[in-house]
């Protein structure tokens, strides 16, 4: 039987929390985040260019040479989460990386002034039809917080410069599960929305209002869930989950022991669960065929993702805009 659904909150939203002038909104994103310089500068200008008024980032692996490369920009606002920055807070909190993200984020939330915070990651991008301030300033004043439905990074030559091709969800279209085996015709009907990374989707929370605490996939308000939330119209976090092989091989041992694949979701099976039975029994050809299958932009896939207008296609243009809001990035910086 499916678990019972948590209990909801509707909060109420103070008049004056409401901006609807998108010349006077100011929103933001705040990232708990390990990666090298250069993913850091491209997520940062990504979202700049977007028209975030900040971007919080807590290092949790503090690097004063990511410091000291950001230190002329005051828009991108670092804390290094070093011992001297958790003495005398929680040691609970400090335990998981989930934890510290929860924490910083909720932590960075009661102290800004923006109108709106987006708690995002280092490879997710928000995919937006207009500017992000105008899709905000219409949002519902009765909204406690806005919601962006998923889309997943395909695997694909250079989508950082060119055209990058995202999946989404079955649910976003109104799909059957059968319809999902058109698409991925072996593991489509044991993988939650042929999705590798989470279907949930990521949120924006209007700021100043009392009790809260940012969640990873949730807004909270004394523990208890908030229910009155927005799907922001065209809106997508694009996640780069598992852009290539060797990412998704290198990063597997650790998503199945402590991060995104141990989680237990509503599905009768786990992702972990398939990767467990696919490896046991096939190896590395057979975990290399699940992937392909799953999320290599082939043209057979990105043919059967449009036929069921489950494809979005959008230009991230990294490293164009790191050039353009930082200058050059050091010699011998790699991505993740």
């Amino acid at each position: 039987m499916p678990a019972p659904a948590a209990p909801r909150l509707h909060l109420p939203v103070p008049p004056d929390r409401v901006e609807r002038d998108p010349g006077k909104l100011r929103w933001g994103t705040v990232s708990t985040i390990k990666a090298p310089l250069r993913d850091i500068a491209r997520f940062a200008a990504y979202h700049l260019d977007l028209g975030a008024a900040e971007i919080h980032v807590f290092l949790d692996q503090p690097d004063p040479a990511v410091m000291a490369f950001f230190a002329p920009f005051p828009a991108v606002r670092l804390t290094e989460c070093d011992d001297a920055y958790w003495q005398g807070r929680p040691e609970r909190a400090r335990r998981t990386h989930q934890l510290r993200q929860v924490y910083n984020a909720s932590r960075c939330y009661r102290q800004s002034d923006l109108h709106w915070l987006a708690h995002i990651d280092v490879d997710e991008f928000l995919l937006a039809p207009r500017p992000m301030a105008e899709l905000l300033a219409g949002v519902s004043a009765d909204a406690a917080y806005a919601r962006a439905r998923p889309a997943e990074l395909l695997a694909q030559p250079d989508p950082w410069s060119g055209p990058a091709h995202f999946k989404l969800t079955r649910r976003e279209r109104c799909l059957t599960k059968r319809e999902l085996t058109d698409i991925y015709p072996e593991f489509g009907a044991y993988v939650p929305e042929g999705f590798l990374g989470y279907t949930g989707g990521k949120n924006i929370t209007r700021t100043r209002l009392p009790g809260i605490r940012l969640g990873i996939h949730g807004v909270l308000h004394k523990g208890t869930l908030l229910s009155n939330c927005e799907m922001l119209e065209g809106v997508h976090v694009g996640h780069a989950h598992a852009p290539g092989w060797e990412k998704f091989r290198r990063h597997l041992a650790f998503r199945m022991d402590k991060g995104s694949y141990r989680e237990k979701l509503r599905d009768r099976m786990r992702l972990r669960d398939v990767l467990d039975l696919v490896i046991e029994t096939e190896g590395e050809i057979g975990l290399r065929r699940f992937y392909d299958e799953l999320n290599a932009a082939s043209p057979r896939l990105l043919d059967r993702l449009a036929a069921h207008d489950m494809l979005l296609t959008a230009r991230l243009d990294l490293d164009e805009k790191v050039a353009r809001w930082f200058g050059d990035i050091p010699k011998g910086e790699r991505d993740a």
